[in-house]
């Protein structure tokens, strides 16, 4: 499956119930998972620890993200990126997917799920994820 949006959430924060989502937060996290987990992009709203990875140098519930940024690189266009996050010395086996949620929200929204296209291991080493240069996610805003 691809990466997105989770949907649930995005509509909580546009719609009446006006979730207070702060992007720019620096404690959102991104939690490492297996290639058994399905991400639905329309029916999954909070963390789940379910086919969360194990293993040395990996904490549940992931990792905090800092560098976040909100920006308009261009006309229309709306980037959300941050800083790579890395997990040094670990020992993990089979990482395919992320999820990234608001860890001080309530409920633990889910935001974004990345699909990495391939499992990926460690052994006493370090998994780095590196956003892409146009950040996590970009909207283009313009028809």
């Amino acid at each position: 499956m691809p990466s997105g949006l989770y949907v649930s959430t995005l509509q909580d924060v546009l719609d009446t119930t006006q979730l207070a989502l702060d992007l720019d937060r620096e404690d959102h996290k991104v939690a490492l998972y297996t290639s058994s987990k399905t991400q639905d992009y329309n029916a999954d709203s909070a963390y789940s620890s379910t086919n969360e990875i194990t293993g040395t140098g990996y904490a549940s519930g992931g990792k905090a993200i800092t560098g976040t940024a909100l920006s308009l690189p261009g006309a229309g266009v709306l980037r959300y990126s941050s800083d790579a996050v890395s997990w040094p010395s670990s020992t993990l086996t089979g990482v395919a997917k992320i999820d990234m949620y608001a860890a001080a929200l309530a409920g633990l929204a889910l935001i974004l799920g990345i699909d990495l296209g391939t499992t990926y291991n460690t052994s006493d080493g370090t998994l780095l994820v590196s956003p892409h240069a146009n950040g996590l996610l970009t909207v283009d805003c313009t028809p």
